[in-house]
């Protein structure tokens, strides 16, 4: 085992982790969900201490559990339109797997040694797709949910969608599991939740498995379909089988005392080749980890003697037979493992018994349309589509993707579909995957699928599916955003429209808790923080409209200002921006800032990081600021900037003064009004307002007395250049007095004092 590490490093550090496979984080899960709750953690340590108890008397007199018990399953599909998104076929071959392990029907059971053949047996729990949902309706027991948490997912994916868990096996199916383990290597390839913690943590229960360890055909092809087999085993109140600790008791009498977790694929005659291969002998004389010369000088190194077998009551099986590497519950390769014990199967039906007996009612069954009597029926399918881009501009083509389920589409020869295109060419489709959809006006699109068989018809409506960007709503350049608009994200004039996409409500928000106090009349930000977030799992962009660049010459950057400030030493935040010149279409990554490099509340003399635990609000110097070359993109049109940021357990990053200059114009943008002059003043009322702007704007002016009426007010739209107004052309009636003359754009206001005399 983990001992031998020291004797043949170099060896294992090549073989580790290429074979080790059945990575679980389900004692993991377990033991976050209880860390922070002292009292809960000690009633699901009583309910586990009561349970052994009783099916250990029950053990004693003899009394069994031979009932067969249906559980009814759903698979939840979490995907981003690959190949994670796996077919029915797959999820069926899973279900085969399964149930064969279970009953122990597999094809590979001939490979359990003789010793423990008696041992392995039915555990009589049996798995079928439900064929109802929640609501009662026709269902495949399958749901498919586009979400980019699958890439990074933990018990986030259980909050998108989760049937009732008292009455289904939620199965989560995922691209990546973002979980980290007691054991330092491998990758996660899933993991449960056990029954006693069913009653105070209803919402999470379930598995969460990858999908290229789901079944053994399509992206789990090289796989054998244990995972869930392992998992499953754990979600029925089964140990590992070297019961989690060295020489660990895993509570059942007919599994042998393990050191630890067998890992590897089983490639060697001799065990004591090395304690990471398990062995392929399968004759009646063999033992494995135990006996053995080496072995015993191995565990001697540590434990002086090897395992000391210290259960509270009687074992049933002889440990001179050695482990049962072969069990499902142990870490062995897919390829190794064939058996449960009997009397894990009467633990797992006994589990069945105390914690999830409404599971296997009848009226359950009948409920979920997975009692024997159940009629299949041919259900209405869901509509689902993806696309291969959301964004584009103008006579950019777009291809459209039917991922709808709920229905076998290869055998219902009935089937149709109905397409709408909002602003398209065509704008209408029968095709199963239309191409060649083109949009040709700027705007925003909406796109609809009626999938229409014999069971019914249904159809679903994306409004705004499609973004259109066009080179009228360009921005000027140079260009300037401070985010003091009440308005912000979504303002009144579309064109200035900024983005804002993310997977939680928790996500970029304008604020006026602080802002970058170096501009005139700057006192609002936008702001983010991933206290809230799951680690690397829930993206949130902050996109900008399109600039025009096409008369623009290097060098351009893209400046921002930032502040932000780390919670604690846990904290993993990053900022990427990326660029488009293409509508929004594709993006290419142009800086990445991670969290040392957000850091904004320290000096340069600081040797340690100062954290701040409380909400983050920058002081005046506590703003750095950043440029992203755009100089590349000169003399183009439709280019975008994205700030997408991840991370966990943060405190607030805030973004201010987002501007598109050439260097030597960056002074310009540094106040709305630049080189503002009011003169003649005092004067007799031939008063000239003079000012300089950096792009074309919409100038609000208002002309109040010393009481604060408004006496006059106007809107005028004027060009990036050198502007003047004259006072009388806004209020005519001009008369000798003091006046106050305020002018405003987009938030940011100036106010001038003017005397007129007689």
């Amino acid at each position: 085992m983990k001992k031998f590490l020291a004797i043949t490093f170099s060896f294992l550090t090549v073989i580790s982790t290429a074979t080790a496979q059945h990575w679980c984080g389900s004692m993991d899960h377990r033991n976050e969900l209880n860390s922070e709750r002292p009292e809960i953690a000690k009633e699901v340590e009583r309910k586990f201490n009561d349970f052994n108890q009783r099916v250990h008397e029950n053990e004693a007199l003899g009394v069994k559990n031979s009932d067969h018990f249906v559980i009814p399953v759903v698979f939840h599909i979490i995907h981003k339109g690959g190949a994670e998104n796996i077919s029915l076929t797959q999820i069926e071959d899973q279900m085969r797997s399964l149930n064969e392990d279970f009953a122990y029907l597999n094809a590979d059971k001939s490979k359990t040694p003789s010793p423990f053949r008696p041992y392995a047996g039915n555990t009589n729990i049996e798995f079928r797709l439900a064929q109802k949902d929640p609501a009662g309706n026709c269902s495949q027991g399958v749901t498919r949910t586009y979400s980019l948490l699958t890439s990074s997912a933990n018990n986030n994916v259980k909050e998108i969608i989760q049937w009732d868990p008292f009455r289904y096996l939620n199965v989560w199916v995922v691209d990546d599991i973002d979980k980290e383990s007691s054991f330092d290597q491998g990758t996660i390839l899933g993991y449960a939740q056990f029954p006693d913690q069913l009653w105070s943590d209803s919402l999470t229960d379930g598995i969460v498995m990858l999908d290229t360890y789901c079944g053994s055909i399509e992206t789990a092809s090289a796989q054998v379909g244990r995972t869930l087999t392992h998992e499953v085993g754990h979600w029925l109140n089964l140990r590992h089988i070297w019961g989690d600790a060295t020489c660990g008791n895993d509570q059942v009498n007919d599994t042998p005392t393990a050191v630890e977790a067998n890992f590897g694929i089983c490639s060697s005659t001799n065990p004591s080749d090395s304690l990471y291969l398990v062995p392929t002998s399968y004759d009646t004389t063999f033992v494995f980890n135990v006996d053995s010369t080496i072995i015993d000088t191995i565990i001697n190194m540590e434990t002086s003697g090897g395992c000391t077998i210290d259960f509270s009551f009687d074992q049933t099986i002889s440990q001179e037979w050695g482990e049962m590497y072969m069990n499902y519950m142990d870490y062995s390769s897919d390829a190794c493992m064939n058996m449960f014990s009997l009397l894990q199967g009467e633990r797992m039906r006994a589990a069945i018994l105390e914690y999830r007996d409404l599971l296997v009612s009848e009226e359950n069954l009948i409920a979920t349309g997975t009692n024997d009597e159940h009629i299949p029926e041919l259900c209405a399918a869901i509509p689902e589509f993806s696309s291969n881009y959301v964004y584009g501009c103008p006579g950019d083509n777009y291809s459209f993707y039917n991922e709808s389920y709920n229905v076998n589409f290869d055998l219902d020869s009935d089937i149709s579909y109905e397409w709408t295109f909002e602003g398209g060419t065509p704008s209408s489709s029968t095709e199963m995957n239309p191409e060649d959809i083109i949009f040709n006006t700027a705007g925003f699109f909406t796109v609809s699928l009626t999938v229409t068989n014999a069971s019914g018809v249904k159809t679903l409506v994306q409004e705004s599916y499609i973004t259109v960007t066009d080179d009228e709503s360009n921005m000027s350049f140079p260009y300037k955003e401070g985010f003091e608009s009440s308005e912000f994200p979504s303002f009144t004039d579309e064109s200035l429209n900024w983005l804002v996409t993310a997977q939680t409500d928790a996500t970029w928000e304008r604020t006026t808790a602080a802002s970058n106090p170096s501009y005139s009349g700057d006192n609002s930000s936008v702001r983010i923080r991933s206290a809230a977030f799951t680690k690397e799992a829930q993206l949130h962009s902050l996109i900008t409209p399109t600039i025009d660049l096409s008369e623009a010459s290097p060098p351009i950057n893209a400046y921002f200002d930032f502040a932000y400030a780390q919670k604690n030493i846990s904290t993993e935040d990053v900022l990427r921006v990326y660029i488009s010149k293409d509508c929004g279409r594709t993006w290419s990554v142009r800086e990445t800032l991670t969290t040392e490099e957000l850091i904004t509340n320290e000096t340069e003399t600081d040797t340690a990081t100062t954290y701040v635990f409380l909400p983050f609000v920058p002081s005046a110097d506590e703003w750095d600021r950043e440029q992203v070359s755009l100089s590349t993109l000169a003399g183009q049109k439709n280019i975008q900037v994205k700030f997408e940021f991840v991370g966990y357990n943060g405190n607030w990053l805030y973004l201010d003064n987002f501007i598109v200059c050439n260097p030597d114009e960056l002074a310009l943008t540094e106040t709305t009004f630049n080189e503002l002059t009011i003169y003649p003043n005092p004067s007799r009322g031939d008063v000239t307002i003079e000012f300089e702007l950096y792009k074309k704007a919409s100038i609000g002016v208002k002309i109040s007395n010393v009481f604060g009426a408004t006496l006059a007010s106007k809107v005028l739209s004027l060009d990036a250049a050198k502007n003047s107004i004259q006072l009388k052309d806004v209020y005519p009636s001009l008369k000798a007095g003091i006046y106050f003359i305020q002018l405003s754009q987009n938030g940011s206001t100036v106010t001038e004092k003017v005397i007129i005399t007689d």
